[in-house]
């Protein structure tokens, strides 16, 4: 049996991509700090690198991205390998038989019947860390040929943690006793789970809007099996939901399988006080709630039981009242909110500042410029560990920049 060894790429070597054995790793030391940090200059740069294409790869292939940039931060020492900075491989991953895309050829220290030799080796190259983190996250999922449910602790439905998957590879995809907790410190110490979806296992009813296939994995639809259908009308329960950072999500339907909640009536009901609690003779005025807000009484104290209101909604007012020399919508009998959650409040920019989208994304090309004013609601949020200022509908400005 032939064990993989990378020159210039000592943490590669911990892995069984090529094979499922290596037992010693005298060039790797585990961090035992679990302290969260912050990520210096370079560290960071690596980040906003590669989270994102983590986050794709993890989504498309129902895996953990916290984990497979851990992975990626060891075995390619933060970009910094000779694969890393020539290939863009983070992974070591070889260009073998059926690789049709541009190689790049590594000398590799090699291991056969308890002998060394070194040879130069095909390894996969790619454009951006994008086809790295994809061919990772296929590993995962697919596992290896003779074994296609070698990596099944690591899919996102069988784990509920991040730690349980790092567990899981651990004697799987590297033999090193100690991979788990090398994985884990990265994972913790630069809060990598901030880049992992939410899940949640309470159980909802649906209604079905339209007919639709189910699937045997949270994956895209390119990767799993067919394994049911569902029909127009239906109502089915969904036990599992995932959430991701494009805000798009994948259910589970007991008994059936996995499907895109895009199958599914949106949900109309408005989170507002019902109209039967209107103030008698009060004239109605929808408003846009803007920002999530909490119901407080006529004292200005919090109403604790009654839930939070979800934002981007059109809420029903009944005037506005003074409350301890601060301004807030009568929404029902003794209820109100807060005015700035509706109205805004205006702040000038002490620097130029993107817009950002409500999972911290670019996904336009507003801009606004040092000294203008600009309408914030609410409090400022955190999104992905920094906080911004709402400014619109699915809107937002970084906090720092005001």
């Amino acid at each position: 049996m032939k064990t993989k060894f990378f020159a210039g790429v000592a943490a590669a070597a911990l892995l069984t991509s090529a094979v499922p054995v290596l037992n010693k790793m005298p060039f790797v030391q585990s961090a035992n700090a679990h302290q969260t940090k912050a990520a210096t200059d370079f560290e960071q740069a690596f980040l906003d690198k590669a989270s994102r294409q983590a986050q794709k790869a993890a989504k498309k292939y129902g895996v953990y991205p916290s984990v497979m940039i851990a992975q990626a931060i060891v075995e390619s020492d933060w970009g910094r390998s000779g694969l890393a900075t020539s290939a863009n491989n983070l992974f070591g991953i070889k260009a073998g038989d059926g690789w049709t895309g541009e190689t790049y050829t590594s000398r590799t220290r090699e291991e056969s019947n308890g002998k060394s030799y070194y040879i130069n080796a095909a390894f996969r190259k790619y454009p951006t860390y994008e086809g790295s983190f994809d061919d990772n996250g296929n590993k995962l999922r697919n596992g290896v040929s003779w074994d296609a449910n070698r990596y099944k602790g690591a899919w996102i439905e069988n784990a509920n943690s991040y730690q349980a998957v790092t567990k899981a590879l651990t004697g799987t995809y590297a033999t090193a006793g100690n991979y788990n907790k090398m994985l884990d410190s990265r994972i913790a110490t630069y809060d990598l789970t901030q880049y992992d979806p939410k899940i949640s296992n309470e159980a909802k009813t649906y209604t079905v809007s339209k007919n639709a296939d189910t699937y045997n994995w949270p994956t895209d639809h390119s990767v799993a099996k067919k394994e049911s259908s569902i029909n127009k009308g239906d109502k089915v329960t969904v036990d599992k939901t995932i959430t991701y950072y494009n805000g798009s999500q994948r259910m589970h339907i007991a008994g059936k399988g996995w499907v895109n909640s895009t199958v599914f009536e949106k949900d109309s009901q408005l989170p507002a006080a019902p109209s039967s609690e209107a103030p008698k003779g009060a004239t109605k005025v929808e408003k846009n709630l803007m920002h999530n807000a909490y119901v407080y009484n006529e004292k200005g104290e919090r109403i604790k039981d009654i839930k939070l209101l979800q934002e981007d909604n059109v809420i029903p007012t009944y005037g506005t009242k003074t409350i301890k020399n601060k301004k807030y919508y009568r929404i029902g009998e003794n209820q109100y909110i807060a005015a700035g959650n509706i109205d805004g409040t205006m702040k000038v920019l002490k620097h130029n500042a993107y817009v950002y989208n409500q999972y911290a994304n670019r996904d336009n090309d507003l801009k606004y410029k040092k000294g203008q004013a600009v309408n914030t609601y609410g409090s400022a949020v955190k999104i992905l560990g920094k906080k911004y200022y709402k400014v619109g509908v699915h809107e937002y400005v970084k906090k720092a920049n005001f």
